[in-house]
């Protein structure tokens, strides 16, 4: 089929409506609004197929220039125009699969252009390098939503890095300043003042970046709680030390203080302690109760506790004050499993690049027979964008301390048989990442990020 187009013709509405016509009856085989084939079956195909544009359009199709050939409305009117049902559809069809792949085009041009784009402002900030941006497809869109690897060189500021960022310290500023009765004099000021203190991350200069497509997200909280017990003489000890938290001068003092306090718990007042609530017989008896078995215990050779004794003399234990108290953060590990198909040559090579930069990213650096450096540390968002301010709000956030690439695991042959294309590139591999955070989250990690966030 030979076919010809028309020019665009403008409508009412500002769209715009083009005809192809088959050249050997100059019926319609295809219309079009704003690029975009319209079904044969619409009524937008019938509007268009009967109306004056399409005539126009006929006329400069078949007679070109010779205007005196043209048809009028009613022979126009008159005339089959369009191709059968049959003809129309079949043609459809394969407009739309090129709208398609023409649209898939425009996209992967855009995530290029995105990308030069993100190269562009890396290198003039001076962070990173602009070769050392891989994608995982090549056609990666940024505009979608995916995750951002980033790759720092481990940086030591202090020798606790185990704080929230941002952390504030306060302290003594010293000034100089100026006496009105002397301006060649000064004398020093000193001034309250807050500044941010080390201990936010060990992630230093930026080496490069991986984009690659969301994976399973799923974040895990945690922190340690267990159980803690203690008896009546546990508790009255507890007391008597208590009072040294209050005392910051001599350490006779505090020696001096917990001392009486130690005298009036096993004096039977107790008030000083922290056991208010058992009288000074109960608190007698129970110490007895420790000391017989003890001696018991040593004199007979058998493991003979107060519980016990107790127990079998009196029907009772002593009270274990069981409660359950905070024992610490725990710190948060993130696993992600990525299938990576190599469609062309260069995504295979794209591949290999994106796994050997992860590789010498967690390899440690041998330096002699005494040292080694540490590995690169990581960096993790999950983003929308090319911009800093394009995290994702809807999952959680990384520990911005960064995080540890424990281990990395990468079947070649996920499908349980090698598969390869003539240069042996897998023609698929299955690449699992365990991420490791550095340090806790902390409450001001929290309140750090945005409201409408949720959170880390």
């Amino acid at each position: 089929m030979e076919i010809k187009k028309s020019r665009p013709y403008e409508q009412d509405d500002g769209s715009k409506v083009s005809f192809t016509f088959d050249r050997s009856d100059g019926k319609i085989v295809n219309i079009k609004k704003d690029g975009v084939s319209v079904d044969p079956s619409s009524e937008d195909f019938t509007n268009f197929s009967t109306s004056e544009d399409a005539r126009a359009a006929y006329n400069v199709a078949k007679y070109s220039s010779a205007k005196k050939s043209y048809l009028s409305k009613s022979e126009f009117a008159e005339r089959d125009n369009v191709k059968t049902n049959e003809e129309l559809t079949s043609y459809y069809d394969t407009e739309v699969k090129k709208d398609l792949n023409q649209q898939k085009i425009n996209a992967e041009q855009n995530a290029k252009e995105a990308l030069v784009k993100q190269n562009a402002t890396i290198k003039e900030t001076g962070v990173g390098s602009s070769s050392d941006i891989f994608s995982y497809p090549l056609n990666f869109d940024t505009t979608q939503d995916h995750i951002k690897i980033m790759r720092h060189k481990y940086v030591r500021p202090g020798i606790n890095q185990s704080k929230a960022a941002n952390t504030q310290s306060k302290g003594l500023q010293a000034t100089k300043k100026q006496t009105a009765s002397n301006a060649r004099k000064h004398h020093t000021v000193y001034k309250r003042a807050t500044y941010n203190s080390v201990g936010d991350g060990v992630a230093g200069e930026l080496i490069g970046s991986i984009l690659l497509p969301m994976p399973k997200v799923a974040d895990v909280n945690g922190v340690e709680w267990g159980k803690s017990e203690l008896t009546i003489s546990g508790l009255a000890g507890l007391g008597a030390i208590a009072p040294l938290a209050r005392f910051t001068g001599k350490d006779e003092e505090a020696s001096k203080a917990a001392r009486e306090a130690l005298k009036g718990s096993q004096g039977g007042a107790l008030e000083g302690t922290n056991v208010a609530g058992s009288s000074a017989t109960e608190f007698r008896r129970a110490l007895t109760a420790q000391t017989l078995s003890g001696l018991a215990g040593a004199l007979t050779g058998s493991s003979l506790d107060a519980d016990t004794f107790l127990a079998r003399t009196s029907g009772r234990v002593l009270n274990p004050n069981a409660e359950v108290l905070f024992q610490g953060p725990v710190i948060r590990d993130f696993a992600f499993s990525f299938i990576m198909i190599a469609r062309s040559q260069k995504e295979g090579d794209e591949i290999r690049r994106i796994i050997r930069f992860l590789k010498l990213g967690m390899a440690p650096k041998f330096r002699s027979t005494t040292f080694l450096e540490n590995p690169d540390v990581f960096k993790l968002e999950y983003k929308n964008g090319t911009g800093t301010n394009d995290i994702l709000k809807t999952v959680n956030r990384f520990n911005p301390g960064g995080l540890a690439l424990q281990t990395m695991s990468v079947d070649y042959s996920p499908n349980g048989y090698w598969s390869a294309y003539r240069d042996s590139q897998p023609v698929q591999l299955k690449m699992d990442l365990s991420f490791t955070e550095l340090r806790p989250i902390y409450e001001s990690d929290q309140q750090d990020t945005p409201a409408n966030s949720v959170g880390y």
